[in-house]
């Protein structure tokens, strides 16, 4: 059986690399754990990759900014969550959220209890697998994320950062621009994925649901995106050998720069200490000198 023309073998794969998500069902679009690098530093490149094999037009990108930064605005001067992203319901923990990368990358790990706004942030901390880990598409792992209902937000906050917003609005309101600024830039990244799928952009915008785990510096340490509904259309085979082919040329090229960024600094150093080594016997000459003219 396939869906969208894609065999049920390779759904599961591309669920996780390219963030989609079955025919009218539900899958988590993209997890990450333990990263305090913005999403803008990480996904930048990824971004204009993903509309450069859309084939996009500049009112295409113009769009997807657009809209990205339509679904993360808020109120000018927000100092809450609430008020920060007002297209969303947001639902805020305070308290310690610490989940293990095992646990937070199983496909049945109940993302779903966050969204209970009676939960509390360290309620899955001790949750446990009983099982090999399923496929999202299992009938089980889809009930809990279907009863994640759209335009909902989880935001799980440090009882220390907590503390110090409570005490500083100003803080605060750098916090929120803070938390604003990672999921556009996610949502850039995500959205020209979907375009370059022939997906519709503003329905996998709308269809995502959001689940952002802080540190005590309102870093984004972990997440989850859950996306539902939608007709998957892409990409080939072909397609996707010469993507990740593109993709190991560039990490080939970033290993290569890192060298010789390393190389370069390393005679810098050596040629800063050639010349203070040579400024210290130049003075030395001159006091020398000095001392038997006086």
């Amino acid at each position: 059986m396939s869906i969208g023309g894609i065999s049920n073998s390779n759904l599961d794969n591309m669920i996780h690399q390219y963030g989609l998500t079955a025919s009218a069902g539900n899958g988590v679009k993209s997890l990450g754990y333990d990263s305090n690098t913005s999403i803008s530093q990480m996904d930048q490149a990824s971004f204009l990759d993903y509309f450069e094999r859309a084939k996009g037009t500049r009112t295409d990108l113009a769009d997807i900014e657009a809209l990205s930064r339509q679904y993360s605005t808020g109120k000018p001067g927000a100092s809450n969550l609430q008020d920060a992203f007002l297209k969303y319901d947001v639902i805020t923990h305070v308290g310690n959220t610490n989940i293990s990368e095992t646990a937070w990358f199983r496909n049945d790990f109940p993302f779903e209890k966050f969204f209970d706004k009676g939960a509390t942030a360290d309620c899955l901390n001790n949750w446990k697998p009983t099982g090999p880990n399923p496929p999202q598409s299992d009938p089980s792992v889809q009930r809990g994320l279907s009863s994640i209902g759209f335009g909902k937000m989880v935001v799980n906050i440090p009882e220390s950062l907590q503390e110090k917003m409570d005490a500083d609005e100003n803080y605060a309101q750098e916090i929120m621009k803070k938390i604003q600024k990672w999921k556009e830039d996610y949502d850039k990244w995500d959205n020209a994925t979907a375009l370059s799928l022939g997906m519709n952009v503003a329905d996998n915008q709308f269809s995502k649901r959001y689940i952002l785990n802080l540190d005590e510096e309102g870093n984004v340490k972990q997440y989850a995106v859950i996306g539902g509904g939608g007709h998957i259309t892409g990409p080939t085979e072909e397609e996707q050998r010469q993507f990740e082919e593109a993709q190991r040329i560039k990490r080939k090229k970033q290993e290569e720069q890192e060298i010789e960024n390393k190389e370069r600094n390393r005679k810098a150093a050596e040629e800063k200490q050639r010349l203070e080594a040579e400024y210290r016997r130049a003075s030395i000459e001159t006091a020398l000198i000095y001392d038997q003219l006086f």
